[in-house]
């Protein structure tokens, strides 16, 4: 929902028909998996759960086919001692996971050793220790470390996620968890909630709130909930995005006589005006580096995605393709940017290289809306309305299937995903 006005002013329906884009997808063939660890008999319950944990984290990025157990011709005591590449060879096994779990006093411990049964090699070992008494966050910790073996990537499955959930005439701000547990209401009742932002630190979110009808901006801080106003012009405040550094937030503001983006430094709290032309510029999405700013204008007479320097300069057409793409999202590598875009009446989720080459729509849906990348760039989350019913669904940006990722019974919209693997 980050460019959801420029949807009224410019009449394009909400809803799409029937899609009409060749869908990316990947040659990439996910790697069959088998996690196999050993734990004393009075942890057997948090084996079965770390077991369970580590494998949807590595099978939902879609990187990975996780085996079924009952298939294993080995077990983890005898492996441990001497391991028989022919037994795993055998059974297509090509990443093998071996772990040990043991409890300490203040948290869990695990020996980690990850193989490649077809080229006969261990790929990697080491010991993830996590003080954290969450089970949950220690078998987050061993799939990072199995999943950077194997991909050379950093992990992203102690990474947290914030939603909208419209109930009625309000709206709250939901967390979870990236595979959607311990989901939990930690903002209330908002008259109208939009485009929440999460601080680089994690302490924080930058939204676009209303008072009666008024848009406005505010901090939220997640520790406290204390709600902090920095942005109540005149006419529109919207889609805040903050800076990598943490430093600054870029918004849409239109008290200057247009919708232009504004830069707020949060140390100096002041703000400057960063677009200067007779169209409609916003939702702004900073580069990883901090140096430039994506944003949409209509500049050229329809909605497309334009790019300048934060210090100055000329603003960038990078949309080439269509007439109408909003919603930029930046990816953490800074290579890409995903956005929404239409053709024929149908919404798809895409990236596009920064130079605008190389458009990739990887899904389509009814009223697509407000991609936003997982912090290691592999994954990309968006809401999509299903019989009336706006739920997110994640994707791989590689190409994949699209995954249903909160329940049909409420309303999910524009998420975030933290920046990084620490929530406060």
């Amino acid at each position: 929902m980050r460019a959801w006005f420029l949807l009224s002013i410019l009449l394009v329906p909400l809803l799409g028909s029937a899609a009409e884009f060749e869908i990316y997808q990947s040659d990439y063939k996910p790697l069959k998996l088998a996690v196999l660890t050993d734990a004393s008999a009075d942890i057997k319950a948090q084996q079965a759960s770390f077991d369970n944990i580590v494998r949807n984290d590595l099978a939902s990025s879609q990187s990975f086919v996780a085996m079924n157990p009952l298939s294993f011709l080995a077990e983890a005591k005898e492996t441990w001692q001497s391991i028989d590449y022919g037994d795993w060879r055998v059974i297509g096994t090509d990443t093998l996971a071996l772990c040990t779990l043991k409890r300490n006093n203040e948290g869990w411990t695990s020996r980690v050793r990850v193989y490649s049964p077809f080229q006969e090699k261990l790929l990697a070992e080491t010991e993830v220790t996590s003080p954290n008494p969450s089970l949950r966050r220690h078998a987050h910790a061993v799939a990072d470390f199995i999943y950077k073996a194997v991909l050379n990537l950093p992990g992203y499955f102690n990474s947290h996620l914030l939603f909208v959930q419209k109930h009625g005439n309000y709206a709250d701000l939901v967390y979870m968890d990236q595979d959607t547990a311990n989901r939990q209401t930690v903002g209330r009742r908002f008259t109208l909630l939009l485009s929440p932002d999460w601080s680089p630190d994690g302490h924080q979110v930058a939204l676009n709130t209303y008072v009666g009808n008024h848009p406005r901006l505010e901090f939220f801080d997640l520790r406290t909930g204390h709600r902090t106003t920095f942005g109540d012009f005149p006419g529109l405040n919207s889609t805040p995005e903050f800076s990598p550094d943490g430093r600054f937030v870029a918004a849409t503001l239109s008290h200057t006589g247009n919708s232009e983006i504004h830069i707020y430094d949060l140390k100096t709290r002041t703000w400057r005006q960063f677009t200067f032309h007779p169209g409609i510029d916003t939702t702004p999405t900073w580069s990883p580096d901090g140096t430039k700013i994506a944003f949409v204008s209509n500049r050229s007479g329809h909605p497309q995605i334009y790019i300048k320097p934060v210090a100055g300069g000329k603003a960038t057409l990078v949309t080439h393709t269509g007439n109408y793409n909003t919603s930029p999202a930046w990816s953490p590598q800074g290579d890409r940017i995903a956005l929404v875009t239409l053709k024929n009446w149908s919404y798809a989720i895409a990236t596009v290289r920064t130079d605008g080459s190389d458009i990739r729509y990887l899904a389509t849906g009814d009223r697509v809306e407000s991609p936003a990348w997982s912090p290691n760039g592999q994954m990309i989350i968006y809401s999509a309305e299903e019989h009336h019913i706006r739920r997110l669904y994640r994707i791989p940006s590689w190409g994949g299937k699209p995954e249903a990722i909160t329940p049909p019974n409420i309303d999910a919209s524009d998420p975030a995903w933290s920046r990084n693997n620490v929530f406060p």
